[in-house]
This record gives C-alpha cells, structure tokens and sequence, in this order.
C-alpha cells in the first residue's frame, strides 16, 4: 500500500505544480489572451472524451497497469518539456492536447487500481486503508510544489519554473510504478452465466453509469464539473489581476484550501455518519456555488484567503464521494472502467465545455462574470442533486464499496495512518 500512496502523492504533485499558476505562466509568459488560454485548458481536457475509458479498459482486460502508468508519465514529461521551450503559441496548445491525452487518465486509473488492489486483499483476508486515507496522500502530493514555487519566484525565477517542476515530479512517478502491487487476474474478471455473450467492461459501465441510480448525479455534477473547468483555468489570473495577489503567494493561497481539505478527507468516514453522501455533496456544491459568488463580488485578499476553508467540503462532494459511489455501483469486471467512463462521459465533456466557455465569458465580460456563470451553473447542479439523487446502499458484504465506514482498527492502525 505504501507504493500506492505515494504513486497519489506524486502524480497530484505533477498537477500541483502545473494548475495553481498555468494560466498566470500562459498570460505572462507565453502571452496567449484570456480567449487562448480558455482554448488551451479545453484542449487539455479533450482527450478526456475518450483517453480515460480506452486506458481503463485496457486495465480491465488485464494490460498491466504498472506499465500503462509508467508511459502516460513518460508522454506527459516528454510534452511539458517541448511546451516549456516553445516558441510558437499554436505549438503550445497542439501539445496541450497530448498532455491531456497521457495525464487525463492517469486519476482514474490509480483509483480504479486502488479499488482493485483493497478488494483481492480483502479477499485474502487482510484489513486494507479506506479509499480517503489513501486519496490525502495526493491532496499532500498537490500542497508541495507550491511551496518550492513559493521560494524559486521569490528568487526571481519566472512561472515558467512550475513545467521543469512537474516534469521531475513525472519522472518519480515513473520510477514509483515499478514499485506499485503485481493485481492478480482473478481481481477483474467475472464469470458470465452461459449463453450470455460477455460485454465490454465500457459498455457495462456506461449502461450502470446512466442507470437510474446514476443518472442525476451524472446530470448535477456535469454542470458542477462544467463551472470548476473554468474556475480552475482562471481563478490564478483573477488572483493576480483583480485581487493584486503577487505571483510567488497565488499557490501558496489556493493549497490554504487544500490543507483544510486534507482534514476533511482524513474525517470523511466520521463526516459521512453525519450527512450520508447526499448531505455531503449538496453542503459541498452549496459551499461552493457561495464562494465563486463571494469572490466574484467582493475581490478582497482577506475574503479570498477566509473563503479557502471551504475547500474542503467542495473537493468531498466533486472528487472523492462521488468515486466512492461509483464503486457501489461497478462491478468487479469493470471496476477500472466505471471510473474511465464517467471521467469521459461527465469529467471530460463537462471540463472542455467549461473551459471554453470561460475563456469566451473572460475575453469578451470579464473575469469577474465568469465566476458569476460558475456560481450559477455550480447552485443548479445543487438543486438538480438535492431534489432528484436517490443514493443506493453500500453493499454489505465488507467489499470496497462499504468503504464509507470502515472498522475503526482499520482507520486508526499502523496501516491506515496518514
């Protein structure tokens, strides 16, 4: 499990070297427009429409997934690298495409590969960390390099140092995969009654996925993925063009939130015997419809820094509960698969929309009327959520779907200890 947690650690860390300062790095430095830079965060989400579920399906039919990690980490490096010394602003957003293609799925495998491993070691008889003991390990990977920016800026290094940060940390990565556990056949496939014609693990994710248990939280969280697309892609230029945050403190400022959120996640099990799944994810788009309109309409340094702590909640109800229901409902054949899918079906299409969108409400409204279209999209996913998402019950045969609420030796045991 060590090798588990720290494949997290680091492949967050390769995202939090990129995504505090990109668009900061893409205005100053590569001189793209608000427009351009909107472009580029959607072509970096593009071949989510279909990178996710084609790698998790090869995890699915038992392509090793050791190696599968290994060569998007390569791809990914290899691309930053020819991004940090281009020239050309077309060049640069061609490669925002093969970025995207090896890094989109590299999340959703390591969860799908996660689920796998807890199962057969549940099966063999072994207590294994809850899923939120193992995903704080990549909220910590993601606060680290803002901390290393913090000082090289203050140095005098430019933003364009956040690339040759996140291609170190590809290459740990790529070193750690060698390290990650062997998952046995056993673990991803099941049998087929006979005279059944087996499917494709995809195609029986995506009919599970939009099933009615799946389909409204599909829908309200499409329009919540849709506003954090272009939150994300823009709140650093907001920060440092409407707030007068200065550049080396812009990432220091967005992991305050994460650091709140590593607390959250590290009490999801205690958090969800209070709210259940649905009270976690309406309180968390609630909390963050709230804050893109805070922001939005009082860009004050002490209300953006104050506004950080609800982080926390917002990342519970986008990131981690709804990967655990997905998990409820998958089945062992396609456990990676679900995963792939709604990342193409609901992460994917829903991001490069929204970062279109923003680039476009950014260019021609300004940025403080992109946060305004994010806190309204974000407050109907929360309406959509709260009045139609039924959620099912956790199987009760101890499996990984039954990870909300783990026994309590397998939280606070060696093992399970952040």
């Amino acid at each position: 499990m060590r090798a588990i947690r720290t494949q997290f650690f680091l492949s967050f860390a390769v995202m939090g070297s990129l995504v505090p300062l990109l668009s900061v790095f893409l205005w100053e430095e590569a001189h793209f427009s608000r427009l351009q830079i909107g472009l580029a965060m959607a072509l970096t989400s593009l071949p989510m429409l279909f990178s996710p579920a084609l790698i998790t399906l090869l995890a699915d039919r038992q392509v090793d997934s050791r190696r599968i990690l290994a060569l998007a980490f390569v791809i990914s490096g290899l691309v930053l690298t020819g991004m940090y010394f281009s020239q050309s602003a077309v060049l640069t957003m061609g490669l925002f495409i093969f970025h995207g293609l090896a890094f989109v799925a590299m999340i959703p495998l390591q969860d799908g590969f996660y689920f796998s491993y807890a199962g057969m070691q549940r099966n063999a008889g072994h207590d294994v960390p809850p899923y939120p003991l193992v995903r704080v390990f990549g909220t910590l990977g993601f606060i680290l390099p803002s901390l290393i920016l913090f000082f090289l800026i203050e140095r005098k290094a430019g933003s364009s140092a956040i690339v040759p940060l996140a291609v170190s940390f590809c290459v740990l990565s790529i070193c750690n995969s060698f390290f990650l556990p062997k998952l046995q056949g056993h673990q991803v496939m099941e049998a087929t009654p006979a005279g059944k014609k087996r499917k494709l693990p995809t195609t029986e994710a995506l009919a599970v996925l939009f099933s009615p248990e799946g389909r409204y939280l599909a829908i309200g969280l499409a329009l919540a993925y849709t506003a954090a697309g272009g939150y994300y892609a823009f709140i650093s230029l907001y920060l440092r063009q409407e707030v007068g945050i200065p550049r080396s403190t812009i990432g220091l400022i967005i992991c305050t939130g994460v650091v709140i959120e590593v607390i959250f996640t590290l009490n999801m099990p205690r958090i969800h015997r209070w709210l259940r799944l649905k009270g976690i994810l309406v309180l968390g788009l609630a909390l963050m419809s709230l804050r893109m309109f805070l922001i939005a309409f009082f860009p004050v340094p002490w209300l953006v820094v104050t506004i950080q702590a609800v982080h926390g909640m917002e990342v519970m109800a986008l990131y981690i509960a709804p990967i655990m229901f997905l998990d409820r409902l998958a089945g062992d054949r396609f456990r990676n698969s679900i995963q792939g899918v709604w990342t193409m079906a609901i992460g994917g299409g829903s991001r490069v929309a929204g970062c279109a969108a923003a680039g476009f409400i950014a260019e021609y409204w300004g940025l403080n009327w992109l946060l305004i279209f994010g806190g309204c999209l974000t407050f109907g996913a929360m309406t959509v959520v709260a009045l139609m998402f039924k959620p099912i019950r956790p199987r009760e045969d101890g499996g990984p779907a039954s990870q909300f609420e783990p026994p309590a030796a397998v939280i606070h045991g060696p093992e399970g200890t952040a």
